[in-house]
């Protein structure tokens, strides 16, 4: 069996990804994008919601949109903490 796609280009958690960035970095990044991907998309559930009148799945909506957002927040403090830390190339 293949490596998964989180897994692909990893070579290990103190590693460096295919890309050259960390694992810790490329880790924290990734929720960034994943964090800040899954709030826009609530955006949208939460206008379906409106348009069906539903306001209990409007009220859930906007509830997951502002955790994905201060986890954005929190991840993308982390991202320059951890490149701050990391030795130059």
């Amino acid at each position: 069996m293949g490596p998964t796609a989180g897994q692909a280009g990893m070579t290990g958690a103190t590693g460096q990804t295919g890309t050259g960035a960390s694992n810790i970095v490329y880790d924290v990044v990734s929720v960034l994008y994943h964090s800040l991907e899954s709030a826009s998309t609530a955006q949208q559930y939460i206008r379906d919601a409106q348009q069906a009148g539903n306001n209990d799945l409007v009220n859930f909506f906007q509830q997951v949109q502002q955790v994905n957002r201060q986890c954005a927040d929190q991840a993308q403090q982390l991202v320059a903490q951890q490149l701050r830390n990391q030795p130059p190339h």
